[in-house]
């Protein structure tokens, strides 16, 4: 008798190596079949979600297998986990990622829920890459060129150094997927790019054609017109939104709530970063009303500036890597009381300096 296929839930972030960690766990279950269940082909439920979305994205089912990917494990994450642990379901808990946040607690992740945790300052998909390899499985071409344009697009860790030998043409494709997902939020799209990266078929980057007949080549042409798009409009904000940055502490201070509302914010942090050669704090606002702060830097000061705000009761829920975090602004906080904050962070992260060379950062 043939043993039964468990219930395998995926959850992956919406980014690219989000998606490209989440392709990877299909082809394991699927085609080599050796994960999560040795010798058994099975089709993982797929669903992208953020970490505020999480507890929607756990909701409607109970899994014997549930694997996070890329997802730092903040009160939100927690939250969802407690609910549905407390509603009877207790999969068993696999969780790949690479946040600084993550690292931290895993192993209290695998004492509360009995749970495996694959950390390391690698991105996501080279950490799944690793453990998969260790289990045997031999990746595609087109999965490991998608690794490498993960590790050089995310950067870090010594996992990814031997592992960003990626074409410039597969960096970019792998950008767009994210730009792309970042525009639309279209769970359907994310995982039909999850779908066309797990993919055993040879491609070739340079036979896609907008005009293609086949659904997912079509899909990765569209994604690199929106990316191309979204460049240039996220250049044409920066460059608006540097002219206005004030210098607070060691950082340039851009308030953007009512000039930028939609996704892609850490991006258009990156772009003022560049254009301003310093570190800098992006006061944003979701389209739900929700602010957040997006610090970019150069040098890891971002996500210690980061967690000196979350100590002050500023920000809550911080989450991201050295040199780009992020957090929710308390609700109500006045301009003044955050740039008093971020002057006094910013001075801290910086060891003490006197703010005289910003450009240093």
């Amino acid at each position: 008798m043939s043993q039964q296929c468990p219930k395998v839930l995926v959850v992956g972030d919406w980014d690219a190596d989000g998606i490209i960690a989440s392709a990877e766990i299909v082809y394991a279950s699927e085609v080599a079949r050796a994960f999560p269940v040795k010798g058994i082909r099975c089709s993982p439920e797929l669903r992208p979600a953020s970490p505020r979305t999480l507890g929607e994205a756990l909701k409607g089912g109970c899994w014997d297998y549930l694997i996070l990917l890329d997802i730092p494990f903040t009160q939100e994450v927690e939250a969802a986990l407690d609910q549905l642990v407390g509603e009877g379901c207790r999969p068993k808990l696999y969780y790949f990622d690479h946040h600084k946040i993550t690292i931290e607690k895993s192993a209290y992740i695998e004492e509360k829920f009995s749970a495996i945790a694959f950390v390391g300052l690698s991105p996501t998909s080279v950490l799944v890459k690793v453990f998969l390899e260790s289990q045997g499985v031999k990746l595609t071409p087109r999965l490991k060129d998608l690794v490498s344009s993960a590790a050089i697009l995310e950067g870090g860790g010594w996992l990814s150094r031997s592992s960003r030998d990626a074409t410039e043409g597969m960096v970019k494709l792998a950008a767009s997927m994210s730009k792309a997902i970042n525009q639309s939020k279209d769970p359907e799209m994310w995982r039909k790019y999850v779908r066309w990266a797990a993919s055993v078929v040879p491609f070739d980057l340079s036979l896609i054609a907008p005009a293609s007949e086949n659904e997912y080549e079509s899909l990765v042409s569209k994604g690199l017109e929106v990316s191309e798009r979204s460049d240039k409009e996220v250049k044409e904000a920066a460059m608006s939104l540097a002219m206005t940055a004030k210098t607070v502490g060691f950082v340039k201070f851009v308030d953007a709530r009512d000039k930028w509302r939609r996704s892609g914010a850490s991006a258009l942090a990156s772009a003022i970063y560049k254009m301003t050669k310093s570190a800098v704090a992006l006061w944003t606002s979701r389209e739900d009303g929700v602010e957040l702060l997006i610090i970019r830097s150069g040098h890891g000061e971002a996500m210690r500036i980061a967690e000196e705000l979350h100590r002050l009761g500023v920000l809550e829920d911080v989450g991201g890597h050295d040199n780009i975090a992020s957090g929710r602004v308390r609700k109500g906080l006045r301009e003044k009381e955050l740039e008093d904050a971020l002057r006094r962070a910013s001075l801290s992260a910086s060891g003490g300096r006197r703010p005289g060379n910003v450009s240093e950062l």
